[in-house]
């Protein structure tokens, strides 16, 4: 999948490399919102596992994890995540990141976007979720922007790596017929 100078794909193998160097530059922002997986990677062996895993769970459909590529530099620059699949409703949890360097550029957004378009379109799924951190105001309007309406809070939600609980706003958006 494309947009502007960008392409959406799963991660392979000979990635592991440039993923190892993208998670490594944004770690410290990174652990609080994705602290399993980013926790996880210490090396360039861990991070060759971690695609691996990714591609695992894409054949089996358990979940789809696709990079974004800057096309002009060849490398990695974000994620975006479809996780917690149900089928029987159909709905999936939709994730993202990106690095520090591209934030604020609508990169994000239109990664999103296409992310969106997959999931109702080839995976008919009825219902997108999201969850983002009440203190995360970038990620709360990439939702919004994205059609995505605020459907509540989800208090003491989920533990960032230092163990404290915090709270969720939960954005949802419904396919339309």
């Amino acid at each position: 999948m494309k947009f502007d100078h960008y392409i959406l794909r799963p991660p392979l193998s000979e990635d592991a490399e440039s993923v190892f160097e993208l998670i490594m530059t944004n770690k410290p922002r990174l652990i609080d919102y994705f602290p399993l997986a980013v926790g996880s990677i210490h090396s360039l062996i861990d991070t060759a596992e971690y695609i691996k895993l990714k591609t695992a769970q894409l054949e089996k459909k358990e979940a789809y994890t696709w990079l974004i590529i800057d096309t002009k530099t060849e490398k990695p620059i974000g994620f975006t995540f479809i996780k917690n699949i149900e089928w029987k409703i159909p709905k999936a949890e939709i994730a993202y990141y990106i690095d520090k360097h591209y934030e604020g550029k609508g990169i994000v957004s239109k990664a999103l976007k296409l992310t969106i378009t997959y999931c109702f379109d080839a995976l008919k799924m009825n219902k997108l979720f999201l969850r983002a951190a009440i203190d995360n105001p970038a990620s709360q309007r990439v939702a919004i922007k994205n059609g995505f309406l605020r459907e509540g809070i989800l208090r003491s939600d989920f533990r960032k790596a230092d163990g404290k609980l915090i709270d969720l706003h939960y954005y949802g958006l419904v396919k339309q017929a």
